[in-house]
């Protein structure tokens, strides 16, 4: 297929997306939201939405768990992936696969974590249609593993072996390091995802893709510095942690917000640089509700924007996002807590 056939299903393709974006969560709904008194009315709120409505005829209409909640949220997130990714082209599918190498990265995280700590009880926990697109991973031998050569050989298909296979471990617990190694795997994700749109990618909108993936790699790397900040890690030791992806945010800008004298310092400088102007109106946040907004103003004008991949790739972003709320919502409620505070 040439690069007109495939513009002309991006475009087909977005439309759709946009359609899917429709029925998202407006500020209306948040308000409403932001007003119960309980996950039995949060659930029973879900079946009046179009988006999220397979998630409450999923649930018992009386006491869904978290967990129950939580994963009736990503399957009805995979439905609305795999729906698009089933009608996309081959040069767009490429692109989209790495959405569920991204899950694969989630998925091996999590069992690093189990494994270096035995009092976590973190389960991987994926709907089928994320399961069958995760082909070079064994979930239920990652979800089983006991060692690390275990959780190693569970991802022997999967683009993250490489990586695994040669990571330096403790002798005494048989282990790597799991902040470097959570490091190094999302580096590996970032440079294959940065590679295959300046080599492999086929399809049409080439720069702006790559612009969206810069984008996501400020974002996080902004996370990484607040909490960083927070946690007093040593400038070059921090400097070291960051994804070593350049985007709108130097590595000059980065070092200055590490060593600025106080938190507001640091979000005063995030706010002159050039991702500032997606922080326009959002005052008095934590930071994580600050890249929160940032993400929401940025994906919504791609939403509106040119009708290419980069639409798809944003709708699946905000209800991503929008499902991430909802998680936050559901636990506030549970602990009798005002789901308001958990709405940005």
């Amino acid at each position: 297929m040439n690069n007109s056939g495939r513009r002309a299903m991006d475009i087909a393709l977005a439309t759709e997306a946009r359609a899917m974006y429709a029925n998202l969560l407006s500020d209306e709904d948040k308000e409403k939201l932001a007003a119960l008194h309980s996950t039995d009315e949060l659930v029973a709120f879900l079946g009046r939405s179009p988006a999220w409505r397979p998630v409450s005829l999923a649930l018992p209409a009386v006491g869904a768990t978290d967990r129950q909640f939580s994963e009736a949220l990503s399957r009805c997130l995979y439905e609305d992936y795999e729906r698009l990714y089933r009608f996309a082209n081959d040069a767009a599918k490429e692109f989209l696969l790495f959405m569920s190498y991204e899950v694969e990265l989630r998925a091996i995280l999590a069992a690093l974590r189990r494994l270096s700590d035995k009092s976590i009880a973190e389960e991987i926990r994926l709907p089928s249609q994320a399961a069958r697109l995760m082909r070079g991973v064994d979930i239920e031998r990652l979800k089983t593993a006991k060692t690390f050569p275990e959780l190693t050989e569970a991802v022997r298909g999967s683009m993250y072996f490489p990586v695994l296979s040669a990571m330096e471990l403790d002798p005494k617990t048989g282990m790597p390091d799991v902040s470097a190694a959570a490091l190094q795997l999302s580096a590996h994700f970032y440079h294959a995802l940065d590679r295959h749109l300046k080599q492999g990618y086929r399809g049409p909108a080439r720069r702006e893709l790559a612009r969206t993936v810069s984008f996501r790699t400020d974002m996080l790397n902004i996370s990484f510095l607040l909490r960083l900040r927070r946690f007093g890690t040593p400038v070059q030791q921090a400097m070291d942690m960051l994804l070593p992806l350049e985007g709108a945010l130097s590595r000059d800008m980065q070092r200055r917000i590490l060593e600025a004298d106080t938190d507001e310092d640091a979000v005063a400088l995030i706010r002159s640089s050039r991702l500032g102007k997606w922080l326009s109106g959002v005052e008095d946040v934590t930071p994580e509700q600050l890249g929160r907004a940032a993400e929401t103003a940025y994906y919504r004008k791609v939403m509106h924007g040119t009708p290419n991949l980069c639409v798809v790739d944003a709708f699946l972003t905000l209800k991503e996002n929008e499902a991430d709320m909802l998680r936050r919502a559901f636990i506030a409620l549970q602990y009798g807590l005002s789901p308001a505070n958990y709405i940005l």
